[in-house]
Formats: structure tokens, sequence, C-alpha cells
């Protein structure tokens, strides 16, 4: 298994848990962690080498802009949003502009030579799934009697 496998098989992975209402992110965050935890796991089984190269809030681009998720030498860097619905969370969360830099940032990426960049996000009111900006397609989910949107989108 490659760490890109790992990736997407961790995000997989916390998306089903998700789903099915095993966890509940309340940010960014708890996301971040739940899929850092996963390809942990994944490493370990894999008997991947140690230290394991794994980094979360890792400085790629420049000291002031990090990655949210950087597996193996730079190999696979991971843009993270979320934007919760819950009663009392002040919208939006995440910025419409934030959402549209980090797609911009998997070219950047890759051009730096990484030679896979995700961006993943669970928009839990839809309302960056109705932004007529992003091109990719959003998948659609019930959580908690309610619809929720996710995206992945992985360069090449």
């Amino acid at each position: 298994m490659n760490y890109n496998e790992i990736f997407i098989e961790s995000w997989n992975s916390v998306l089903k848990r998700y789903k099915e209402g095993n966890v509940r992110f309340l940010s960014e965050a708890d996301l971040r962690c739940h899929i850092f935890s996963e390809c942990l796991k994944l490493l370990i089984r894999e008997k991947m080498e140690i230290p394991y190269k794994i980094h979360a809030e890792k400085s790629i681009l420049s000291p002031r802009q990090k990655a949210d998720l950087v597996l193996g030498a730079d190999e696979v860097i991971v843009e993270i949003k979320f934007e919760p619905n819950y009663p009392g969370v002040s919208k939006p969360v995440v910025f419409r502009e934030d959402v549209e830099k980090d797609i911009a940032k998997m070219e950047e990426y890759l051009k730096r030579g990484a030679q896979h960049a995700h961006f993943v996000m669970i928009d839990e009111d839809g309302q960056h799934a109705r932004n007529p900006r992003i091109k990719e397609e959003w998948k659609s989910m019930w959580i908690r009697r309610k619809k929720s949107y996710y995206l992945h989108i992985m360069r090449p």
C-alpha cells in the first residue's frame, strides 16, 4: 500500500463512520484528527517505515502556509475543510474564498513535487455545495436526518 492509497482508505473509513452516525465533528480539527488517526492505523498495519511519515499542519509552500495533512516525503498533500451545522454556530465557519484557495493550492503542491494532492470537505448545510465556482461534483448524504454534502478532489 502506498501513501496515496493510505490516505484514500482513511478518508473513506472516516466518511463511512460519519455517515453511520458513529462519529460527529464540531470543527475542521476534529475531522483532521480522525483522518490522521486512521492514516496512522494503516501505517502501522502496513508496517511502513518508522518514524511514520505523517504530519499535520506542515509548511509546504511557505512558513505561513501550512498543509492540513502530509504523508510520505511530501508525496501526498491534503487540504481539509469542514462547514458545521449545529445550533449556535456562527455561519459561515469556512469562507467561500478559503475553499477556492485550498482547491487552487493543489496545483501548486504538484508543481513543487507532490505526487498527489487532495481536497476533502464536509459541508453540513450545503452552502459551499451551491457555490457555482466549484465545478467538481459534490455527493450528498443524510446526517442526523439532514441532508449534508461532501467533496473529494484528487490530483493527479
